[in-house]
């Protein structure tokens, strides 16, 4: 567990970078990328509807989470309403419940490689133009060819496949 909180560095042309954020974003893509495959056999094997799906994702995530944040319940006290709302609403509405239930219901209903590409290639192209937008973040003309790359690859893996997948 040290490892993963040990602060990532790489040098790169002569620069030294920290990335434990990117580290992090690389844990979750193939947490997702494995639970979702999982996911996907799990609801087919079961003949399970996606919304039976969600809630059994849900209760499992829940209870793990009730776990492993325990030490941290005290910071609601101090977070402030709008904080726990944005995050509810957020989060727990629209990522964890909506988004959840329409994964499922595309991975009932769609390829595992046409599902998943969309919904996270899509997610950090719409990520991005949300933060240049609302955060007012500035993209350089690498990050605009990085995302225009993003499109491109999603484009080309849903609409030229396999002509036995589709």
């Amino acid at each position: 567990m040290y490892l993963l909180l040990e602060r990532q560095r790489v040098d790169f042309a002569g620069k030294e970078y920290e990335l434990q954020a990117e580290f992090y974003a690389v844990l979750t893509a193939i947490c997702w990328a494995v639970g979702s495959l999982m996911e996907k056999t799990g609801i087919r094997l079961g003949n399970l509807t996606p919304v039976m799906g969600t809630a059994i994702r849900t209760v499992f995530s829940l209870t793990l989470l009730a776990f492993l944040s325990y030490p941290y319940w005290s910071e609601l006290r101090s977070a402030g309403a709008k904080s726990i709302i944005l995050v509810a609403a957020g989060g727990g509405v629209l990522a964890g419940g909506l988004g959840i239930l329409f994964l499922y219901t595309g991975l009932k209903h769609g390829h595992i490689s046409s599902v998943m590409t969309i919904a996270f290639c899509l997610t950090p192209v719409l990520g991005v133009i949300l933060g240049v937008l609302v955060l007012k973040e500035k993209l350089s003309p690498l990050q605009v060819a990085g995302i225009v790359l993003c499109i491109t690859g999603a484009a080309m893996t849903v609409f030229f496949r396999h002509p036995e997948s589709a």
